[in-house]
């Protein structure tokens, strides 16, 4: 088998950076115009049905993101009525997220979260394999001079 050379392995890459950017595209496209909802707005519900009741800060972690980012999304879904806040049977100084009938309809109907199902691809990489990744992906955010953007979600307009 011959070894690919410099400019077929970047003509590969860019071509997987394609369909990687398209791929989540099309799911918060499709996601938007079926249930309403944009791809961070069923990530959360889609976890929060994974671990309800569930903290904001618990929800965040599962996420990967602050809780000040969370927390606009939940909002959002609680006026959609999509999402319950209950003080926390423990603790009641603690508000405890679960989504409403509603929102299991949804969940019920609705496909996997784009960012969730890379998320769970990440986490079942080889270290060494993600150290590489994330390496490369900081070059090429250095290349583009975006290294200092702050986008917590793709294609969200949270």
């Amino acid at each position: 088998m011959a070894t690919a050379t410099q400019q077929e392995l970047i003509q590969e890459c860019m071509q997987n950076l394609r369909r990687i950017v398209k791929a989540l595209e099309d799911y918060s496209q499709s996601v938007e115009k079926r249930f309403g909802l944009t791809g961070p707005q069923l990530w959360a519900l889609w976890e929060l049905g994974r671990c309800a009741p569930c903290a904001l800060k618990d929800l965040a972690e599962r996420m990967k993101l602050d809780s000040s980012t969370v927390v606009g999304v939940v909002d959002r879904l609680v006026l959609k009525g999509l999402v319950l806040r209950n003080p926390d049977a423990e603790d009641r100084r603690r508000i405890s997220l679960i989504p409403t009938p509603k929102g299991e309809e949804i969940l019920t109907a609705a496909p996997h979260p784009a960012q969730g199902h890379l998320l769970a691809g990440l986490e079942n990489m080889e270290r060494g394999k993600v150290e590489n990744l994330h390496e490369a992906l900081k070059t090429l955010a250095g290349v583009l001079e975006v290294e200092h953007l702050d986008v917590p979600f793709f294609f969200a307009k949270e």
